[in-house]
């Protein structure tokens, strides 16, 4: 590699982490804890290898769990240089191509995926004795952490009581239920994506023609956020893998917060015993957040375990800013109404409102705080916009259209139906689901937009698009929420588990109390050491100022937070010279 390209990818890093993208070691994990740059390192070092010629562009897939940090990722590396030939997608998105290509290759017609279980799980239901429908949620979530764990219905019994799981039914109901699942599935020819990565897993595993193509195609295997990775993705990964010495993984043990969804964070810990020859490097300085608040959060963490859980130890974020607010309330009302005052002073003047947040435990208690927002003036950011339901109304009609339809064109006749239904005052159809009102819902030019570029990336893959490619498209990328639009600027609302790999330099947290943090049904020690690492990466969301709040009882997870910051050192004098002037430029504003 020439020098300067080098040292372009090396600017700005730590000694940590240019040590991570730099070291030879072809089977590489890195510990890298909250605010740390793991995805500035897990980027620079593909780049890296791909520049220096130990890793191939087009041999390389970088894989995560959202559509939005695979796009992101894919952004980093254009901007370093490796525009093209670099995969990055989630592991269902790759697992969907993989199969879907095979297919294809095969002659045979792909079957369509079923984003949604539940109209199926409900039909199953209804035809059970007295079968209760609202079952069939909790029921979902159990046959995915089954398809996750790799647990066979028939032990399912067995394995659900040693993880100590609330299975909404009998057991015996819940394993019956399961098969006749199964079965509706290949009556109807359709597959759901929890089917995906079991069956990447088993085409590759079975070897054969396809299997040497599938893994010479991906040689270089990157993961980011391998923490969350599950029993499942695990296999499909060493699959892929096939026991070439070629992995780089990126986690923090701090931030796993999936285990009820079927993740195995020991997977991290355990990675130089699954994969000898791995070597372990540790990024330990949070470069986001203030000393305070690095403070703040290491202390509501369950006891460390040794140096594997030493992750984010210090800042780096510079001078300290103001300790974070700890505030108790006698109900949600006057809870939210300090919320708006807290969020009016904090915002600097001209500082758009999008870099702020409210954060709580459950969406019900961002529902209590959204209200009081709206009705002061302060515009908000959520999900349930009226270009989110138009987006709904587009996925129905097109799900009810020939799926053999070439999707060019099926796009602008369902657009223009929905436009013209909108201008004539009608309702979109009904929606999937109760409490999802619709009303009328105009398609804007942004949704069109939006629709068109989804169209071009599905196009990328397959020149013959049609209906049916691109539902399945949509669903094995979890595409269907970029369909929505949001406010151009507003304070985010969103729960713990949506904010993690988000930050703002201001977040609020609501909601603190018993109860809710940890919430009521949380069980036994490792429920409750989740809890706390969930409620550590909510704290480490902010970079600068931090809220956290309570009505009546506060968290027993904040008695520690409040010996940590009584413990702090009073700030510098230069720093408490720069909070007093920000304070009177603020004033002065408010004053103009």
């Amino acid at each position: 590699m020439v020098d300067a390209t080098a040292e372009r990818l090396l600017a700005g890093l730590s000694p940590a982490q240019r040590a991570a993208v730099t070291s030879d070691a072809p089977l590489l994990c890195v510990m890298a804890g909250a605010g740390s740059g793991k995805t500035t390192v897990l980027t620079r070092r593909v780049a890296f290898r791909i520049l220096a010629g130990a890793a191939d562009a087009e041999h390389t897939l970088v894989v995560t769990f959202t559509r939005k940090a695979a796009g992101e990722l894919g952004a980093r590396l254009a901007r370093l240089g490796i525009g093209t030939g670099v995969w990055a997608a989630t592991f269902h998105s790759a697992a969907y191509s993989v199969l879907r290509r095979h297919w294809l290759d095969q002659g045979r017609t792909p079957p369509a995926v079923v984003n949604d279980p539940l109209p199926i799980l409900r039909r199953l239901i209804d035809e059970e004795p007295g079968g209760d429908r609202s079952m069939a949620v909790p029921l979902a979530e159990e046959l995915s952490w089954c398809r996750a764990c790799l647990v066979r219905p028939d032990r399912y019994p067995e394995m659900a009581t040693a993880a100590r799981r609330t299975p909404p039914l009998p057991l015996e109901q819940v394993v019956s239920l399961m098969g006749r699942y199964e079965q509706e599935k290949r009556r109807r020819r359709v597959i759901d994506l929890d089917d995906l990565i079991p069956a990447c897993a088993e085409l590759v595993e079975g070897g054969g023609a396809a299997a040497e193509a599938i893994c010479w195609r991906l040689r270089h295997l990157f993961v980011d956020e391998f923490q969350d990775v599950n029993p499942a993705q695990w296999r499909l990964l060493e699959a892929w893998r096939r026991g070439r010495p070629e992995l780089f993984v990126v986690g923090d043990p701090r931030q796993a917060i999936y285990a009820w969804n079927g993740s195995d964070p020991a997977l991290l810990h355990r990675l130089p015993t699954l994969v000898p020859g791995t070597v372990v490097v540790h990024l330990d300085h949070n470069h986001r957040s203030s000393p305070s608040i690095v403070s703040a959060a290491r202390s509501v963490l369950p006891p460390a375990r040794g140096a594997q859980d030493r992750a984010s130890s210090f800042s780096d974020a510079g001078p300290d800013g103001p300790p974070p607010q700890l505030r108790g309330f006698d109900d949600k009302d006057a809870e939210a109404e300090a919320v708006v005052r807290w969020l009016r002073t904090t915002r600097r003047p001209e500082q758009p409102w999008r870099q702020l947040a409210v954060l709580a435990r459950t969406n019900a208690r961002l529902a209590q705080v959204h209200p009081e927002l709206v009705r002061c003036g302060i515009p908000v950011r959520r999900a349930g916009s009226s270009d989110e339901r138009a987006a709904s109304a587009v996925l129905r009609m097109l799900r009810s259209v020939d799926r053999a339809m070439p999707l060019r064109g099926a796009l602008v006749d369902v657009l223009a139906e929905l436009e013209a239904k909108a201008a004539n005052g009608e309702p979109s159809p009904p929606p999937s689901s109760a409490g999802d009102s619709s009303g009328r819902s105009s398609p804007d030019a942004g949704l069109a937009g939006r629709l068109q570029e989804l169209a071009d990336e599905h196009a990328q893959h397959e020149p013959r698009a049609t209906v049916g490619s691109f539902l399945a498209f949509l669903a094995a990328n979890r595409a269907e929420g970029d369909l929505g639009g949001q406010a151009a600027d507003g304070v985010e609302l969103a729960t713990f588990h949506q904010a993690k790999g988000l930050e703002w330099p201001a977040v609020a947290l609501v909601g603190l109390e018993v109860g809710t943090m940890p919430i009521s049904y949380a069980a036994g020690d490792d429920a409750l050491a989740e809890e706390r690492r969930l409620l550590y990466v909510a704290f480490t969301r902010a970079a600068s100022r931090l809220w956290c709040s309570w009505v009546s009882r506060p968290s027993p997870f904040l008695e520690p937070v409040r010996a940590s910051l009584a413990e702090q050192v009073p700030l510098e004098p230069a720093a408490a010279r720069r909070m007093v002037g920000d304070l009177h430029r603020r004033l002065a504003a408010v004053a103009g």
